[in-house]
């Protein structure tokens, strides 16, 4: 048996409370590999396990201990937690949005790919970049990017329009082209949309967003 099959066993093992309920020792395992999976859990999902009660959160952590956690590398735990808890019957649709949200903040933050500025020519096309994503959390648009000038990672809520924007920039689409397919999805007008997003898609080119 490999190494981590044997690891995995042994760990489903000592979370079965059914045979160590008169075992201390045990009992004190079980608390500190719980409390080291519920730490990587928390950091990454503040926000899917606060809505949750500690018990059910807890029940679910020790759920995936024993049959969802393939990975001996602590850095995979996060995504594999992710993909455990979508398959579970449970979980809401706002939850799984929240996992996802949440997520994909920390990948953004971990990778390196280069950030670059370009000038804006509303004949040019654009995309954005893999340093930024759009997404629809719950009835609300969100876009999270990683800022050029200090690397963190920030999320702001952005209009309807400007989601269908960003959507829009892919292929040969041109900024014209995105912005016209956004304020018909948006319901607004196309020379109204030019006014009110000129200044704010020139920031997204400028600071790297769109590349």
């Amino acid at each position: 048996m490999k190494p981590y099959n044997i690891q995995k066993e042994f760990l489903g093992t000592i979370l079965d409370n059914s045979k160590h309920t008169d075992n201390p020792n045990i009992q004190i395992y079980q608390e500190l590999v719980l409390f080291r999976f519920l730490e990587v859990i928390k950091s990454t999902y503040p926000i899917y396990t606060s809505s949750i009660s500690k018990d059910n959160l807890d029940g679910i952590v020790k759920q995936f201990i024993k049959n969802g956690c393939k990975t001996p590398f602590v850095w995979k735990i996060s995504m594999e937690f992710k993909e455990f808890v979508y398959n579970l019957k449970s979980t809401t649709k706002l939850q799984k949005e929240t996992l996802m949200f949440e997520l994909k903040q920390i990948l953004i933050y971990v990778s390196n790919r280069a950030m670059k500025s370009r000038k804006i020519s509303y004949t040019k096309s654009y995309r954005l970049s893999k340093n930024a994503l759009v997404m629809k959390l719950n009835s609300e648009y969100i876009l999270i990017y990683k800022n050029k000038y200090d690397n963190m990672v920030y999320h702001l809520s952005i209009s309807k329009f400007l989601y269908y924007f960003f959507k829009y920039q892919r292929g040969n689409n041109t900024i014209n082209k995105a912005i016209k397919f956004a304020s018909k999805r948006s319901s607004i007008n196309y020379n109204d949309a030019i006014k009110i997003s000129n200044s704010t898609i020139v920031d997204f080119v400028y600071n790297g967003i769109l590349i």
